[in-house]
């Protein structure tokens, strides 16, 4: 057979109307178990795939989703991509994604979608908006679910608990003993990063500490190099005991610069990471860190999505927010005398 299969093909191989196919497909009205197989068994056999376009002119609903996230690079925002996707999947969307990596790219982008018609967004931009009227998310129709940044109390929002997550970082290396304790974030622009910082120097003025700026490193991007900051911070006549790297890039740039130096992770530095499961094992020792479920954190933006699609009006706006796991490992140990 040749050419596009139509849904004419799949009716003929299934034995079966134009108008039964169109039941099981679109998952309307009464279709029976039977009816259903042998349609179904026809679209594998033929490779049919629906036509979206012309869905969308029939019912007005395109079944799709934007995704914005800041770059794909970062190992921890692509895996979330991945299980977002899966999902909206398997909720029969979907996805088309683009990168934010300027405020004219996320007007773009909106733009974008709003002309695809798509139902919804769900937006991690590279940038916050403090004044709404410069906010693209603010001025679209379609329903908008934020993932990690702060835009506001008119979003359904999914944020991890960032200020918590470090203080429970924090205060494991201070019962270590660690009373120097480095600190590498990026993004001292945006929530996660100004949420990250905010719980470490609770956890120092708990602990009676003062906070030591020149014990911090917060880039703008997370692809800034960590290593010269490291090698600076280990010359100091007090140099830091232990590093929380809240960030895989900074981490890998500080590990290195620590065995440089011939000391050994943990009998003479201790580190805490973030990032995947499937990030950190890559690294030995095991990485005491804080583990980012993103498995949890896409399946609360997709429901809220597929609520907010639903009915867009049906409730307030709803933040989520989420704890990390901090998973003990091999990369922290007592400091030494």
């Amino acid at each position: 057979m040749s050419g596009r299969i139509s849904v004419r093909d799949v009716a003929a191989a299934a034995g079966v109307s134009i108008g039964s196919v169109s039941r099981v497909l679109n998952d309307s009205g009464y279709s029976s178990e039977d009816l259903r197989k042998r349609v179904l068994c026809a679209v594998d056999a033929l490779g049919y795939e629906p036509d979206f376009t012309a869905r969308h002119l029939r019912t007005g609903r395109s079944k799709a989703i934007g995704y914005m996230l800041p770059n794909f690079a970062n190992p921890v925002p692509a895996a979330h991509l991945s299980e977002v996707e899966r999902l909206t999947r398997e909720a029969g969307y979907s996805l088309l994604v683009g990168t934010s990596d300027k405020p004219v790219r996320d007007r773009e982008l909106v733009a974008f979608y709003e002309n695809r018609r798509l139902e919804g967004i769900i937006a991690s931009p590279s940038f916050e908006y403090p004044d709404p009227k410069d906010c693209p998310f603010s001025q679209t129709p379609l329903p908008v679910v934020v993932v990690e940044r702060d835009l506001g109390a008119d979003f359904d929002s999914v944020l991890m608990n960032h200020a918590a997550g470090t203080r429970q970082a924090m205060d494991y290396l201070l019962t270590l003993g660690h009373r120097r304790i480095a600190l590498f974030v990026s993004g001292a622009n945006l929530a996660p990063g100004r949420e990250k910082l905010r719980g470490y120097r609770a956890a120092l003025d708990d602990a009676g500490l003062a906070y030591d700026p020149g014990l911090v490193f917060m880039p703008d991007s997370w692809l800034e190099s960590s290593r010269d900051t490291m090698t600076r911070m280990l010359e100091l006549a007090l140099p830091p005991t232990a590093l929380i790297a809240l960030g895989t890039q900074m981490l890998s740039g500080a590990l290195h610069v620590v065995r440089n130096k011939g000391m050994d992770v943990p009998r003479d530095f201790s580190i805490i990471g973030i990032g995947t499961e499937e990030t950190l094992e890559l690294i030995y020792p095991p990485v005491t860190a804080l583990f980012y479920d993103y498995h949890r954190s896409a399946e609360v933006a997709v429901q809220l999505m597929l609520d907010r699609i639903v009915d867009p009006s049906w409730r307030e706006p709803r933040r989520v927010i989420l704890e990390w796991n901090l998973v003990i490992g091999g990369s922290c140990a007592p400091r030494r005398p």
